[in-house]
């Protein structure tokens, strides 16, 4: 085998240099003027000495000159005989005869990557090396201190490095090739793929670690030395086109408030890149999702509750994997651009393509009535952008850019005008427009029915202020839904809202709602009592009654501002602004104080229960009932003693009910339930709730929902590496196992009165328990199969912490309002009111509640 020959001398009382140069030139090469640097930092002998002998190995068919300069001392160590390098160097040294070029090399060896800088810039600064590029970078962190750093950490060395280098105007290869970092394990318990270097394990075995050295060495120097495609210039920057302009749109439009999310492909992997690098410079917040669906649950959760406009780009013939949710962001109005790959016309059926001669996208899309734009000119950028601005300003949901991949990879500078003509905001002062309609709302707000019920759609917190107000000077009831819980909170500003009744819904509808609305389990005529449901279309979903008795048994009074919502079962329909109606009402607002009184005693007069036994009762495994009671007393301790507030996320299920029936909420959540009602979606929008909510967050999830959509944890970690900033709160998940689904079973056994079977059948398998610290965030899984009150609370309160919960339940049909039919039962409390004590400060619903 080979070794090290040449002139070797000690340069300094710290550092060695040796200089080998060819004696005879090889046969058609022409000698190259640059000279490559190759970067070894290390702190080991054998490392660095092993490395020596491989370039040694190949010196004769690639090296002009070679300068080593080392604070190690220089050794003639031989590589160990190994027919795997034997077949490697062969072949190395055959493509290596087939260059036209013999290089000069400079090798650096240094303990640390900032005494590499230091070097290489104090020769430069001497201009010792005029024609100096850096190659190769091998960083041993073997041999530096008790453990490897960790990925983000050699990441942010490496990148400081390069950008060093590009500083003083040292050329550089900075590409996957160029780089390598040998660690001593794999990491462990979670691993990802570094952004600046290949990582490899360092081998024990001599001949392995040997192998693997010149098999790097070839790697950067076919795919980058010998590549006219790779240039030294560092970490360049390309442009984007289209995301150079998305950027500057939003940054205009949504200033510091607009949310950035991407599933990756090949064709969209430029754009993504340049979204990386500077979205969040122009205010964006940059957060991943598991899959495409949930980038569409993420953007309709904080479209609903932050009104955050979004920006989500995905691949080539990923527009349905968006699923129902697409459904639910045009429902919602949500305001968002959404980027998708596609294939160009001409194309005979393009790998993934969704526009071929047997489909069309664009069919499928303007059947949804989701606007879209098609781009495949580059030249039409700006004409094709000023389109998808003005139909993201229409405000009617998302727009859809289905773009070819000449204009997703598009380095074009455009110095555009701000094509989009910026709409009016509206104003927030009142419009007073006083309808006939108008007036009988507001003559039943001060002079009608001692019941007077507010069931509240998707109000802001402007709104709510207002609305609050007025129920205060009104006596009015207060009612959330299954689809927007908490737009009524049990506790407002950290004090009990006693106009809150509880929830009206075609599930989970509460005991205290039923018992108010009815008696003796039928409705109350029209004339008693009145429901006003605001910024509604009066969807199935918002009330447990049937058509019929919405149109002949309610007195239902609709407000809405989009005219296709007014429904026919609305005795008065109210077709104007949530704020314009509120303020108005406001102003008109002369309710007698007799009047309001009857109203709130009313309100108090029935109590504040879950109204079964099963709520009371341990048993094991645990009923939902029981779980949600605990659960419930623990919460309301927290918010009454120790301001405790979270934003509540329910998922499709029989607990995701259960949480929004009997859990109390401090303000507006987020449900899977709205829309299409798609299992998975509040799972998956928790992900992002976790980054974006001012609060505590609490996630319930039935294990359907948990086994419909991919494992959230992966993706969070990935957005605790960006973002952990963001994650000074607390953030709990509970995953409820009762091995069924549940509202089905209920339905089968409960209504139909017919057995159970296999179709509602999941099989869960237990868990493992996790402590996870990265960073200074903790993340915990446990069981419980009891109520724990002391990890419960623990969880709850501790900032900086990621809880998963998985709850052993068992199965019942008991409670939780799942039909009418289960309001009636022996377990019920008695539906008569309770009369107030007038002696007493704390209302009825308290002291049954305490």
């Amino acid at each position: 085998m080979t070794s090290i020959t040449g002139l070797s001398t000690q340069s300094s009382a710290s550092g060695f240099e040796h200089i080998w140069q060819a004696e005879t030139q090889r046969s058609g090469a022409k000698q190259d003027t640059i000279t490559v640097g190759v970067i070894v930092v290390t702190r080991d002998e054998q490392f660095f000495h092993t490395g020596l002998s491989v370039l040694s190995d190949i010196r004769d068919y690639v090296f002009n000159r070679v300068h080593i300069q080392s604070e190690l001392a220089l050794k003639n160590p031989s590589l160990v005989p190994c027919s795997l390098y034997d077949e490697v160097r062969s072949k190395a040294i055959q493509f290596l005869k087939g260059q036209k070029k013999a290089i000069n090399i400079q090798v650096i060896q240094c303990a640390s990557l900032a005494e590499a800088t230091g070097k290489i810039i104090h020769s430069n600064a001497l201009n010792d090396q005029p024609d100096f590029q850096v190659g190769m970078l091998f960083y041993d962190q073997t041999s530096m201190g008790f453990q490897d750093d960790s990925i983000d950490q050699v990441d942010r060395d490496l990148d400081a490095f390069y950008r060093a280098m590009q500083k003083i105007g040292i050329p550089a290869f900075y590409t996957s090739f160029s780089t390598v970092t040998f660690i001593r394990a794999l990491r462990t318990p979670y691993s990802y793929l570094p952004q600046q270097y290949r990582e490899i394990v360092r081998s024990t075995d001599p001949a392995t670690f040997q192998t693997e050295l010149l098999r790097l060495w070839m790697d950067f120097f076919e795919m980058n030395y010998a590549n006219r495609r790779v240039k030294p210039v560092g970490s360049l920057e390309l442009h984007n086109t289209l995301g150079d302009q998305l950027i500057n749109f939003f940054a205009r439009t949504a200033p510091e408030h607009w949310l950035v999310s991407y599933y990756t492909g090949s064709v969209v992997s430029n754009l993504i890149g340049h979204l990386d690098r500077h979205a969040e410079k122009q205010g964006a917040l940059v957060l991943r999702g598991p899959n495409e669906h949930a980038i569409a649950c993420g953007a309709i959760a904080n479209w609903q509750l932050y009104r955050m406009p979004f920006l989500a780009v995905v691949t080539s013939g990923m527009m349905d994997e968006f699923k129902g949710t697409l459904a639910n962001l045009k429902e919602t109005a949500a305001q968002g651009i959404i980027v998708v790959a596609e294939n160009r016309l001409s194309q005979w059926y393009s790998f993934q393509g969704t526009i071929t001669a047997s489909e069309d996208m664009r069919e499928v899309l303007a059947a949804k009535r989701i606007p879209y734009v098609y781009m495949d000119e580059i030249e039409q950028i700006g004409e094709n952008l000023a389109e998808v601005y003005r139909l993201y300003h229409q405000g009617q949901g998302p727009v859809v850019v289905l773009a070819t991949q000449n204009v997703l990879e598009s380095s074009l500078e455009l110095d555009l005008p701000a094509l989009e003509a910026l709409p009016a905001n509206p104003s927030d002062e009142p419009v007073e427009i006083m309808t006939d309609e108008l007036r009988q709302a507001i003559e039943l707000i001060n002079n009608g029915p001692e019941k007077l019920v507010w069931q509240l759609g998707p109000v802001s917190e402007d709104e709510y202020a207002l609305i609050h107000d007025i129920a205060q000077q009104a006596g009015i009831a207060l009612v959330d839904s299954l689809a927007h819980p908490g737009t009524a909170p049990k506790y407002y500003q950290g004090k009990r809202n006693d106009n809150y009744l509880g929830t009206l819904a075609i599930y989970g509808y509460t005991p205290r709602v039923y018992n108010y609305f009815h008696t003796k389990d039928k409705l109350n005529s029209t004339d008693e009592q009145c429901l006003f449901m605001i910024k509604s279309r009066v969807a199935q979903i918002a009330t447990p009654f049937s058509d019929g008795r919405l149109e002949r048994k309610v007195h239902l009074v609709q407000l809405t501002q989009e005219e296709t919502h007014l429904s026919p079962f609305a005795d008065l329909h109210l077709h104007m602004r949530c704020r314009d109606f509120l303020q108005t009402v406001k102003k008109h607002l002369n309710v007698s104080e007799s009047l309001r009184a009857t109203r709130m005693a009313r309100i108090m007069a029935y109590p504040d229960t879950q109204s079964d036994v099963l709520s009371k009762l341990p048993s094991l495994p645990m009923s939902p009932n029981y779980f949600f009671c605990q659960l419930n007393r623990v919460i309301e301790d927290l918010i009454e003693h120790e301001n405790f507030d979270y934003t509540g996320v329910y998922d499709v299920g029989r607990c995701g009910i259960s949480a929004v029936r009997n859990v109390a909420k401090t303000r507006r959540g987020f449900s899977g339930w709205y829309g299409r009602a798609l299992m998975g979606d509040a799972l998956l929008a928790s992900g992002y709730l976790a980054y974006t909510s001012p609060t505590n967050v609490i996630a319930f999830i039935g294990d359907g929902a948990k086994g419909i959509v991919p494992d959230i944890l992966p993706a969070f970690i990935d957005n605790i590496l960006t973002h952990p900033q963001l994650l000074d709160k607390s953030i709990s998940v509970f995953y409820f196992c009762n091995g069924g689904l549940s509202v089905i079973n209920t339905y089968q056994e409960r209504i139909l009165f017919n057995r159970t079977s296999r179709q509602m059948r999941l099989v869960n398998i237990e868990q493992p328990q996790f402590e996870q610290q990265i960073g200074d965030f903790d993340i915990s899984a446990q069981t419980l199969t009891q109520f724990d009150e002391t990890a419960v609370r623990t969880a709850l309160t501790a900032n900086k912490r990621l809880t998963l919960f998985s709850v052993v339940l068992g199965h019942n049909n008991e409670g939780d309002g799942i039909s009418l039919a289960t309001a009636k039962g022996w377990q019920r409390d008695s539906a008569e009111p309770v009369t107030p004590d007038t002696d007493s400060d704390t209302p009825p619903a308290q002291e049954i509640n305490s």
